[in-house]
């Protein structure tokens, strides 16, 4: 009996196979085959995005990373000339204490290292504030 309805429905989707008739289950099922390729295609392109962003963010990383390091690399180089200058002057002027605090509290924000706050230390620690007098010079208008 059960070989009997295999049969008969073998010739069944036979049939409507060749008559190009589609029943529901088998609409059901076309529809369910389509939304999982479709759901693949798009998944397919969303990590194809992914990959191009994060190649992106990295080489966007990178640069920040330079950046980073080449303007520590400048203000440690400014920390380290101001400070030779300050040892040969036997202080610092009045008018470079404030660019110097500000010089020195933007190489600390990108981590720089302690060798420079010794230096800087020492300046503010051991050497003295040196008056500067400024003088305007004015134009005489005869």
């Amino acid at each position: 009996m059960l070989i009997g309805i295999k049969t008969a429905v073998s010739i069944f989707e036979w049939g409507v196979d060749k008559l190009g008739l589609e029943t529901k289950w088998m609409r059901t099922k076309r529809e369910e085959r389509n939304l999982l390729f479709q759901t693949s295609k798009n998944l397919a392109a969303l990590q194809e995005k992914q990959a191009k962003v994060s190649d992106h963010e990295k080489e966007w990383n990178k640069q920040m990373e330079a950046l980073i390091c080449g303007s520590k690399e400048l203000l440690g180089a400014e920390i380290d000339k101001r400070y030779r200058e300050y040892i040969s002057l036997d202080g610092i002027p009045e008018s470079e204490v404030d660019e110097f605090d500000d010089i020195f509290n933007a190489y600390k924000n990108l981590k720089g290292n302690h060798s420079r706050d010794t230096k800087y230390n020492y300046v503010k620690n051991h050497l003295t504030v040196i008056p500067v007098e400024t003088k305007l010079l004015l134009k005489d208008s005869e």
